[in-house]
C-alpha cells in the first residue's frame, strides 16, 4: 500500500516538473478524494494556490497526502491561501498533517467554532495553533480574497449572506416560490450549526464562474437566493455539503443554472436521493461528476467514466464503515479566460470539454 503511494507520488512530481517548465493559461481546479470530506485546489494561471478545506485528520496522513499530491500535480509548493469553510473534521481536521507538508501562508475562516464539547473544542485549538503561526484573515461576505488573475468573492460566512448583489447579479429568482424550510427533523444528524456558518464563495476567471459552498444549508440559501439571486449564475457548480440532502434546494441549484456540476461525495457519506433528483431536473446542466459511486443510490449513479473512485468500502464485520487508504482519484478542471474548461477523471484519463459560455 505504501509502495503503491510512493509510485503514485513521484508520478506527481514528474508531472510537476513537466508543467513547471509551461505556461500556464488555465484555472486549474482539483477535486481532490478525501471520502467524504473535503478538500478542492484552485490554482491561478500565475501559479498562485487557494485550498478550500483539508479533509480527515489521521489515517497516517491520508488525506494531506493526497492533497500533496494534487499540489505536485499542479506545481504547487506551498497553499498561498487556505479557506476553512467550517469548523468540522472533515472539513478542518487535515490542517495539521497538511502543513507539515506544504507551507500554508494565509489562513481564512469564519473566526470561532459554535460547537460545543470537548472533542471539537480540542479539534478547534489545534486548528487555532496553526493559523497563530501564519497570517489569518476572518472572512465575512462581501470580502474579496487577493489572487493575481482570479476573482474570488465570498458570499456567505458565520451565518451571514450577501445583502446586495454581487455585479451582474441580482434577478428575481422564480425558484424562490414555495420555499419550503427544513426543520429539526431533518437536518444533518450531527446538527447545523456549523455547518449554516460554512464559507462560500464565487470563483471567476475570465468569463468562466465556479461557487463552492462548504456545507452551507438549505435554510441559509434561501436568504442568499431570494427573492432575488445575489450570485448570479455559473459555469461549474461544486455540489454543496458533499451533495447531501440538506443542501441544495431548487433556490440555489435552479437559479445558478450550471452548465457542469462536480460532487464531491465519499461512497456512504452525501450523493442524496433527493439531490441527484434535483440535479436531473436542472435544464442547464449538461454533465454530472461525481468523486465517488454513491452506494445510496444505486442506478441513479452517473457511468462509471464520470466517476473518479468505484469501490464500495462495505462496513466491516464490526459494522464500522471500511477505510481505504489506497490510491485514489480526483477530478480535474482545467478553466479558460473564454469560459470554456475541460473536465478529467484522472482514473480512467476520460474528458470532457465545455465551449464558452452563450448568453452572459
Amino acid at each position: 500500500m505504501r509502495i503503491a503511494s510512493a509510485v503514485f507520488l513521484w508520478v506527481s512530481v514528474l508531472a510537476a516538473a513537466t508543467l513547471s517548465g509551461q505556461t500556464r493559461d488555465t484555472l486549474d481546479i482539483y477535486v481532490i478524494d478525501v471520502e467524504g470530506g473535503e478538500a478542492t485546489l484552485f490554482v491561478a494561471p500565475s501559479g498562485e494556490s487557494m485550498l478550500v478545506d483539508t479533509g480527515w485528520p489521521g489515517f497516517d496522513g491520508r488525506d494531506a497526502d493526497r492533497i500533496v499530491a494534487a499540489a505536485q500535480d499542479a506545481g504547487v509548493t506551498r497553499i498561498d491561501h487556505l479557506i476553512v469553510t467550517h469548523f468540522h473534521t472533515d472539513h478542518m481536521g487535515g490542517a495539521a498533517q497538511l502543513a507539515d507538508r506544504l507551507p500554508i501562508v494565509n489562513y481564512l475562516d469564519h473566526g470561532t467554532t459554535v460547537d460545543e464539547g470537548e472533542r471539537p473544542r480540542t479539534a478547534f485549538d489545534r486548528y487555532v495553533t496553526l493559523r497563530r503561526g501564519a497570517t489569518h484573515r476572518t472572512v465575512a461576505a462581501g470580502d474579496l480574497v487577493p489572487i493575481d488573475g482570479l476573482d474570488v468573492r465570498i458570499i456567505a460566512a458565520d451565518g451571514a449572506v450577501l445583502t446586495r448583489a454581487l455585479p451582474g447579479a441580482g434577478r428575481p429568482n422564480p425558484h424562490c416560490e414555495g420555499f419550503t424550510f427544513h426543520g429539526e427533523d431533518i437536518l444533518s444528524r450531527y446538527g447545523d450549526a456549523e455547518d449554516q456558518r460554512s464559507v462560500s464563495a464565487v470563483i471567476g476567471f475570465g468569463r468562466f464562474r465556479s461557487v463552492i459552498m462548504g456545507d452551507l444549508t438549505w435554510n441559509k440559501e434561501q436568504p442568499l437566493m431570494c427573492p432575488d439571486n445575489k450570485v448570479g449564475t455559473v459555469d461549474l457548480y461544486l455540489v454543496s455539503h458533499h451533495g447531501s440532502d440538506t443542501s441544495g434546494s431548487d433556490a440555489l441549484v435552479q437559479a445558478l443554472e450550471p452548465r457542469v456540476a462536480v460532487m464531491n461525495n465519499g461512497p456512504r457519506k452525501g450523493g442524496g436521493p433527493l439531490t441527484f433528483d434535483s440535479l436531473t431536473r436542472v435544464e442547464t446542466l449538461e454533465d454530472l461528476w461525481q468523486n465517488h459511486y454513491a452506494v445510496g443510490v444505486g442506478d441513479a449513479n452517473r457511468p462509471p467514466s464520470f466517476i473518479a473512485n468505484l469501490q464500495d468500502f462495505a462496513p466491516n464485520d464490526d459494522d464500522e464503515a471500511a477505510v481505504h487508504l489506497g490510491t485514489a482519484y480526483w477530478t480535474h478542471i482545467a478553466a479558460r479566460r473564454d469560459g470554456s474548461f475541460t473536465v478529467t477523471n484522472s482514473r480512467n484519463g476520460f474528458s470532457r470539454t465545455y465551449g464558452p459560455p452563450t448568453g452572459r
